[in-house]
């Protein structure tokens, strides 16, 4: 009963309370409005939201890691279509990132992340009745489209729910979840493509436990795209916009959901923050330009931001996705070498036979096998459970420190044990340091889009995260292509190369605020 009148006379009061500031009321500044509607049960709903929307990003890129090799007997790929099938993800995602941070910028974080995660679904469902190489091309093209924008955008959905003092541990936890997609893609294909069942619909379509995945693979991404559409936009956003009254709705649910109806929420009028960007009247703000969008990030001090923070992007990307993308099969190529047991790394991986391995265009001259050997599980699954493991860790040191200190250590630490793989002879320590650099790296992605979304106002914030993203999936995409050539003709520069474009990012990490 009580609760019941306590929820009337919030709701009552909230229909009555003027949108001008009065001289017997306080106008609060965002950072005040916020703290007053508390930090709780809302925060830890929309981190597992933000989270699963990561998780959804990852699982479409990584996914095709288990995809491809099942698929290449049904749709005859060799190595070169695979080659191609994954860059056209990455493809999709680089030339679409840059327009989706625009969109979200101009037309809501919610609003976008509603539509390219169910718009993805879609062309999952599709590709997984794909019956030939172009079509499956086209259609992870097009997933590439949608799907680059939800791991920029969910961080800032998020970012901009939390106080200061939580967001960056907030946003880590986000991706622990995240990073779990590569457990997620590990174990479900683990267990889909175990076995061997058929369904023969035409003589030219049969149905195989690989199209399956295609689903669960996207089954985060469908449920998110289903459950933001019952969440409000950001209150900054609405803020940003002009739209006072809503943005104080948005508030008070959030205050409702922390604290319950029975505490009043004592906050009756936002002030405006100060615009970058002249976008006081809203129904402009969606015809702004491109250009007018990027302009104040190219004035002092977001340059500097910006340059410094997609150097250290594109690093960790290089780091987590290039290196990452090849760990499997060097790590298979070391154990299953004939070299002596004390080599170093760079000269199993130079090795006569092991050269031959990996320079090898197609590798099923032979009889077709779409069967995935064990390790590819289990190297992904590791990875996974350690990046996860990592982001943890990391989430609990942010009730402590700030993100600064934190890519700090971790960029160092990566960057040190570049230099070591070169010097260790254990197969067993090659294969932990490698561990540990990747998933370092793929820890730092998220300190460094944390930090992003504190030092970028909110006009241009979603664009600035987008951007750097854009140079992380350009550094993926050159490694991706290069590395395993560079591996076998340059190892230990292409190892030294590596660890100099982190310590590099250390280096640059003194120029942001």
């Amino acid at each position: 009963m009580t609760a019941s009148v306590g929820r009337l006379s919030q709701d009552k009061l909230a229909e009555s309370v003027p949108l001008q500031p009065i001289a017997e009321r306080k106008v609060h500044t965002y950072d005040e409005a916020l703290a007053e509607a508390g930090f709780g049960r809302a925060q830890i709903v929309l981190t597992l939201v933000a989270g699963l929307a990561v998780m959804a990003s990852a699982n479409e890129s990584m996914g095709m890691g288990m995809i491809l090799p099942a698929s290449q007997c049904d749709l005859d790929l060799d190595l070169s279509r695979k080659g191609a099938i994954g860059g056209a993800v990455l493809l999709g995602i680089m030339v679409s990132t840059y327009y989706w941070g625009y969109q979200t910028d101009i037309r809501g974080r919610q609003a976008v992340l509603k539509v390219t995660l169910l718009t993805t679904f879609a062309f999952s469902v599709a590709a997984s009745c794909a019956n030939n190489f172009y079509v499956l091309l086209v259609l992870r093209f097009l997933a590439g489209l949608f799907i680059s924008a939800p791991s920029s955008a969910a961080i800032v959905y998020l970012g901009e729910f939390c106080p200061a003092n939580r967001r960056g541990q907030m946003v880590t936890y986000s991706c622990v979840i995240g990073a779990a997609g590569l457990a997620y893609v590990a174990l479900v294909a683990w267990w889909i493509l175990s076995y061997d069942w058929l369904i023969v619909v035409t003589e030219s379509f049969t149905i195989r436990p690989w199209r399956l995945l295609f689903l669960i693979n996207g089954l985060p991404g469908l449920a998110v795209g289903i459950v933001i559409c019952f969440f409000p936009e950001t209150p900054k956003f609405l803020l940003a916009q002009g739209r006072s009254r809503e943005a104080l709705e948005v508030l008070r649910w959030m205050h409702r959901w922390n604290k319950g109806y029975d505490e009043f929420y004592d906050v009756y009028a936002l002030q405006v923050e100060c615009q970058t960007i002249d976008n006081n009247v809203p129904q402009k703000s969606k015809n702004r330009k491109v250009w007018n969008q990027l302009a104040p990030l190219l004035k002092s001090p977001y340059w500097i931001y910006l340059a410094a923070s997609s150097i250290q992007t594109a690093s960790v990307y290089v780091t987590y996705g290039g290196l990452g993308m090849w760990f499997p099969q060097i790590m298979h190529l070391v154990y299953s070498s004939n070299s002596p047991s004390n080599s170093q790394f760079c000269s199993i991986i130079q090795s006569s036979n092991v050269s031959q391995t990996i320079e090898v265009t197609s590798p099923s001259q032979h009889a077709c096998s779409d069967t995935l050997p064990p390790e590819t599980f289990i190297y992904t699954l590791t990875l996974g459970t350690l990046c996860s493991a990592f982001l943890l860790l990391n989430s609990l040191l942010l009730s402590k420190f700030t993100e600064k200190p934190l890519i700090y250590a971790n960029l160092t630490a990566a960057g040190l044990v570049g230099v070591a793989l070169q010097h260790v002879s254990n197969t067993y320590t090659v294969a932990a340091l490698f561990c540990l650099q990747i998933a370092v790296g793929g820890v730092t992605i998220v300190l460094i889009r944390s930090l992003q979304v504190s030092i970028f106002g909110t006009e241009v914030k979603a664009t600035a995260v987008a951007l750097a993203t854009l140079a992380g999936r350009l550094g993926q995409v050159v490694s991706n292509v290069l590395f395993g050539t560079l591996l076998v003709r340059q190892c230990s520069g292409t190892l030294y190369l590596v660890a100099a474009l982190l310590l590099l990012s250390v280096a640059l990490n003194v120029l942001l605020p």
